[in-house]
């Protein structure tokens, strides 16, 4: 996922003993509270890749390998291409969702049987075993259009429509719940990818932003890579439902691992 950077080192540099951040002028304006070593080593040695009260689910108990996803317009029609919008389906209806995870289980190399069905508030959840060693477990989600249709949005970009949400009322702790939420399903949740905290905003716009650390390999030299730390914000308004997303690199820095260790660059 391409990101515009608002600011960017130029050179392998970095804070010293501190960790304050070089590629930041004003301490007023630094969206988190890590320094910059906290940061590199949260993204090379941590095992947290959330804060404390982070979104979390428990996973289903006698699986070793669980996957949880949503299910897209490009899993249930093949003939979509790549130049074409990618976005999470939604439907009221259980069975349009069932034939949609059959669909989708039918398309892939190994079908995967059907095991269980789950309904939450938000989506209708399909279990499947695709067996295999290690067997795996998964969990096919649809979102429920009363609660979200994300039609509008495209995975495939960074910025722009993210859906709408159809609940009412619009509240600050569900639209965390959401962003948190949708996270998961990012490629920001993977390995080289940190939430460093999660805050919402009031204002004439509803808003809650993950402000998200994110290792570039080499970014700045052969021997040095590039953090960057990324406002990924949600904002909704609370009247229509019309949720859209940005992505915006606050600030970078240098940092590199080395014999297991966290270090910042030096210039």
């Amino acid at each position: 996922m391409a990101m515009t950077a608002a600011l960017l080192v130029a050179s392998c540099g970095g804070g010293g003993g501190s960790g304050s951040s070089s590629s930041s002028n004003a301490v007023a304006s630094r969206p988190v509270e890590q320094s910059d070593q906290q940061i590199a080593t949260a993204i090379y040695i941590g095992s947290a890749r959330t804060p404390a009260g982070f979104y979390a689910e428990s996973p289903p108990s006698g699986h070793a390998l669980v996957a949880t996803t949503h299910l897209k317009n490009t899993d249930v029609d093949t003939s979509l291409d790549s130049t074409q919008a990618q976005f999470e389906l939604c439907t009221d209806d259980w069975n349009e969702a069932l034939t949609w995870s059959e669909a989708s289980a039918r398309a892939t190399p190994q079908y995967a049987n059907l095991v269980a069905t789950n309904d939450d508030a938000r989506f209708f959840e399909f279990a499947r075993v695709q067996s295999g060693e290690p067997e795996v477990y998964l969990q096919t989600r649809v979102y429920k259009c009363a609660y979200l249709d994300r039609a509008s949005a495209n995975l495939r970009v960074a910025n722009g429509a993210a859906g709408k949400l159809n609940f009412r009322p619009i509240i600050a702790s569900e639209l965390q719940r959401i962003s948190e939420y949708l996270w998961q399903f990012t490629s920001y949740n993977n390995f080289g990818s940190v939430v460093l905290n999660s805050i919402g905003a009031n204002g004439t716009t509803l808003s809650h932003t993950l402000h998200i650390a994110k290792l570039v390999r080499g970014g700045v030299s052969p021997s040095c890579d590039r953090i960057d730390v990324i406002a990924w914000k949600h904002s909704v308004d609370a009247a229509t439902g019309t949720l859209t997303l940005t992505a915006q690199t606050s600030f970078s820095f240098g940092a590199r691992e080395n014999a297991g260790i966290a270090e910042l660059c030096s210039s």
